[in-house]
């Protein structure tokens, strides 16, 4: 039994985070944006396909209802000097 109240505590702040998530978009999109950052920089890059998923999610999630598309995603979450993925990088060899 215990693990079927478990799993209806889960459930039940699933749903208050996707109410939350529908009523302050701005703000979760914000805050997804700084934990991709996050994220990104202290795995070093290696998580991004993984990430970009992850935003796309999220952004599906906070879209407003009637849009065709939901809010625009961020261009990159690393340091701007280097490129968004390895294989695209020109300083190497």
């Amino acid at each position: 039994m215990p693990l079927m109240r478990r799993v209806a505590a889960l459930g039940a702040a699933l749903m208050a985070a996707q109410r939350y998530a529908r009523q302050n978009p701005e703000k979760v999109n914000r805050y997804a944006d700084q934990a991709a950052a996050f994220v990104d920089s202290r795995t070093g890059g290696r998580y991004r396909k993984q990430i970009d998923s992850a935003m796309r999610q999220v952004r599906k999630q906070t879209s407003v209802p009637g849009r065709t598309t939901p809010f625009p995603e961020p261009q990159y979450y690393g340091p701007q000097s280097a490129t968004r993925y390895p294989s695209q990088r020109t300083d190497r060899p």
